[in-house]
């Protein structure tokens, strides 16, 4: 059942938040030691919530729109009392404006979800076959949602990190428009000008009350976005019909990146995006060109060293090497990253200059597109699941090249796009990215619906 359906029969006092937990703890109870998807599970402290949102109902209090609603909150984001091993805080003494919003609107947190931050032998697993991985960074969020363990959950975006894994585990992972949910660090202070807070469910209608209550201006935060935001519900069901959509079988340039698997994955998502057409939508293949966007954002990151917090606990090389010493090294090899295509012997200044340019080249395609296309479609991820083993700790060069082809580009731009299931290849779920404009966050979920209705996705084998 949905959250928005869950929310609606606590309101209506047809179940109780205690009830409605007791219910997604029987399912951790019973999934959690496979999928290894959290990072702290805090029963007891998600119990005493349920229980205080239980009295409120009873007392006829005003309810959060989230209220009684059990949510995961990725690991690398703060969470008062709960320990972040992956950023070296044991007790943060606050949450974090994102989760601070999420408490008020009366959610039950239920825990942290796992990202690195974990035993060897025990990493996040695939809830379509747990011999897999369910991807990079948020993976324990996508997990948990996908796996119905919870109804919803929070990931981070820093180059996909909501969108790949989303992608892998067969559900929906949102990347914000910069600055439109909130951030502030007070002991480590750094902007989130690449990386982003965003929800994760298994419909696009979830995922739109989630963002309900994470986005807009917060005077805190140099860079909150200041427009008000839509309502995000009101346009969910309106459809595709009329709609001119784009699509991109590589941006103008990922096929350097393409493995034997990428070409069957972008032609299933491809028919997919075109079968929106038996929807009403009008979609018409683009051949515009962008550039890889790793190597930018590298060059950017090089010269704005604050640009994202740091993740003490994150080190992808030692990480790497601890598990190779329990799965021994891998049998496959990711192709060589592009080197920067920046000339050579440029001073510091000329080198930014050179980074900043060549962003500048992707937001102003992006514009001149999106002028014309109310969307842009492409596949998510060039890479299907790989076993647990041979993706090991982050990845390795994969999650630079193939993994991150499609994706890292709206993360230096700043602008929104979302993974949506689009059907199963061989078994195993296969996301679409649907991206828009800075803002529009509303119209990407209508889409997201669209899509979802065309191609349901039942629940994993696994996890049913």
């Amino acid at each position: 059942m949905p959250a928005w359906q869950i929310r609606a029969l606590i309101g209506e006092r047809k179940v109780t938040p205690t009830q409605v937990l007791e219910h997604f703890l029987a399912r951790i109870a019973a999934l959690e030691p496979t999928l290894h998807a959290f990072d702290v599970l805090d029963v007891e402290g998600a119990r005493t919530q349920a229980a205080a949102a239980t009295r409120a109902v009873e007392d006829g209090a005003e309810l959060g729109l989230l209220h009684g609603i059990p949510i995961g909150i990725m690991d690398i984001c703060f969470v008062k009392g709960i320990a972040n091993g992956l950023l070296g805080r044991q007790s943060p003494a606050y949450d974090e404006i994102g989760v601070e919003r999420i408490r008020q609107a009366g959610a039950i947190i239920v825990g942290t979800t796992a990202t690195y931050n974990w035993p060897v032998r025990e990493g996040p697993r695939n809830p379509w076959n747990p011999a897999l991985d369910p991807g990079n960074s948020s993976r324990g969020s996508a997990v948990v949602v996908a796996s119905a363990m919870l109804p919803l959950a929070v990931g981070m975006d820093g180059a996909g990190s909501t969108r790949t894994p989303a992608a892998w585990s067969g559900c929906l992972g949102l990347a914000t428009t910069r600055g439109l949910i909130p951030y502030v660090d007070y002991e480590q202070p750094a902007f989130r000008t690449t990386s982003n807070m965003g929800p994760m469910a298994r419909n696009a209608r979830d995922c739109g009350l989630l963002l309900q209550v994470m986005a807009g201006r917060d005077g805190r935060d140099i860079i909150s976005t200041q427009f008000d935001i839509p309502d995000y519900a009101a346009n969910v069901d309106d459809g595709v019909e009329g709609m001119d959509i784009a699509w991109t079988d590589d941006f103008g340039w990922s096929k350097v990146y393409w493995l034997p698997e990428s070409a069957e994955i972008v032609a299933f998502v491809k028919a997919a995006a075109f079968g929106l057409a038996e929807s009403g939508a009008k979609v018409a293949q683009i051949d515009d060109a962008w550039e890889e966007p790793m190597p930018i954002f590298q060059l950017l990151s090089k010269h704005l060293p604050g640009m994202n917090p740091v993740s003490a606990g994150f080190d992808p090389v030692a990480g790497q090497t601890r598990f190779e010493e329990v799965w021994g090294p891998p049998e496959t090899q990711a192709p060589p990253l592009t080197p920067p295509s920046c000339p050579p012997d440029l001073s510091p200044a000329e080198e930014y200059r050179f980074a900043a340019e060549r962003r500048a080249h992707m937001v102003d395609t992006l514009e001149r597109v999106l002028a014309k296309y109310k969307v842009i479609i492409s596949a998510t991820t060039l890479l299907e699941p790989r076993p647990f083993q041979e993706w090991g700790y982050f990845g390795r060069e994969f999650a630079f090249t193939s993994y991150l082809a499609h994706t890292a580009m709206m993360n230096v731009t700043g602008y929104p796009a979302i993974s949506v299931p689009c059907g199963l290849r061989n078994g195993l779920p296969v996301g679409m990215q649907i991206i828009g404009r800075q803002g529009e966050e509303d119209l990407l979920l209508q889409v997201a619906r669209a899509v979802e209705q065309r191609y349901p996705l039942p629940h994993p084998l696994f996890a049913r």
